[in-house]
């Protein structure tokens, strides 16, 4: 292994443990990300965490600045809010491309990423919000969801989006579950919908799906204005 590519290497696992952390709340919204102590902590130098850093900005989950370094990305009301509308935008465009242009391959895979998330436990009772399971379940479903538009710019952006949303539905315990809805059976109705190739059908579910969540996250996050994202 040439030096190169051992530091390569290396920043890759730097930045994936700094993104699971910044997604799964350990590193808290708005929490300063200092080179040194996360150097140290990785047994990396300095530049390679810094790297790092800017890759997780570029993806907007960390923010920089002159004076203040790196910190996690602050969250609010209207962030969500705009983050919301950005995703119904961009997953539905992706969603309704896969439709169209997505071959049997794509179609098996949406099939087959449900087939696995219906039969994931959502919840443990020994644990708060959901699963680790059920949440890796959950993304590869809606992943698939998209991953026939063509897109690899499309698709790129859909997943940075969705880690931000992960981002606020870890903040609120993975409690965007209650209040009543049918979440196996919103999933069902987008693979259905999917596979049935009924595009238009299908981005309006997908947009239910997303900004029925997103109430629940106002809910959750920001008990003081609930009111929905529209």
């Amino acid at each position: 292994m040439t030096i190169e590519t051992s530091a390569t290497t290396r920043g890759s696992r730097v930045h994936e443990h700094l993104r699971a952390g910044i997604i799964s709340g350990r590193h808290a919204p708005g929490s300063p990300l200092r080179l040194a102590a996360l150097a140290a902590q990785f047994e990396v130098s300095m530049s390679v965490v810094r790297e790092a850093l800017i890759r997780l900005a570029e993806q907007n989950l960390v923010v920089a600045s002159p004076n203040q370094g790196f910190r996690v990305v602050p969250i609010s009301r209207d962030d969500l809010v705009d983050l919301t509308d950005l995703r119904v935008t961009i997953e539905c465009l992706a969603l309704e491309r896969s439709i169209d242009a997505g071959d049997t391959q794509w179609e098996a895979t949406v099939v087959s990423t449900h087939h696995v998330l219906e039969r994931t436990d959502m919840t443990d009772p020994g644990t708060p919000g959901t699963t680790e399971e059920w949440s890796r379940a959950h993304a590869a479903f809606h992943d698939a969801l998209g991953a026939g538009c063509g897109s690899p710019r499309l698709i790129q952006l859909t997943h940075s989006l969705r880690d931000s949303a992960e981002m606020y539905r870890q903040l609120s315990g993975g409690r965007t579950h209650e209040g009543g809805r049918d979440i196996p059976g919103e999933h069902r109705e987008l693979m259905e919908l999917a596979t049935g190739r009924r595009p238009a059908e299908a981005s309006a579910a997908l947009e239910r799906h997303i900004r029925r969540t997103t109430e629940g996250l106002l809910e959750f996050v920001f008990p003081g204005d609930p009111a929905p994202a529209r």
